[in-house]
C-alpha cells in the first residue's frame, strides 16, 4: 500500500467513525424524544382523566347545590308558616289530634293521608 491509500484509507475510516458517531448520536436524541413525549403524552392522559372526574363531580355538587337550595326554601316557607299561631293550632290538631276545649276530634283516614301529603 502506498503512503496516499493509506491517507485515504485513514479518512474513510474517520468519515466512518464520525458517521457512526452521528447516528449513535441521532439515536439517542430520538429515543430520548421518545421517552419525553411518552412521558408528557401520559401525563396528559392521566390530567385528561382527572379533569372528567373533576366535571362530573361538579355537576354532581351543583345538582346537590340546587336541591338543598330548594330544601332551604321550603324549611324558610315552614318556619314563616309555624310563626303563624293559627297554623300552628290548625296542625296540631289536624296531625297530633289536640282539639279545643268540648271538642270531639274523629280520624277520617282519607283526610289524614291529605294532610300529610301537604308536608
Amino acid at each position: 500500500m502506498t503512503d496516499k491509500q493509506k491517507e485515504s484509507m485513514y479518512e474513510y475510516q474517520k468519515i466512518g467513525k464520525t458517521f457512526v458517531y452521528r447516528r449513535r448520536r441521532l439515536t439517542l436524541v430520538f429515543v430520548l424524544a421518545i421517552v419525553f413525549f411518552s412521558i408528557a403524552g401520559f401525563n396528559l392522559f392521566r390530567n385528561g382523566q382527572r379533569l372528567l372526574a373533576l366535571q362530573e363531580k361538579k355537576e354532581e355538587v351543583k345538582a346537590e347545590q340546587t336541591e338543598v337550595s330548594q330544601e332551604k326554601k321550603v324549611l324558610k316557607n315552614e318556619v314563616q308558616l309555624l310563626k303563624d299561631d293559627e297554623y300552628v293550632a290548625k296542625l296540631a290538631r289536624a296531625k297530633y289530634f289536640y282539639s279545643k276545649e268540648g271538642e270531639q276530634v274523629y280520624s277520617i283516614p282519607q283526610l289524614n293521608s291529605s294532610i300529610d301529603d301537604e308536608k
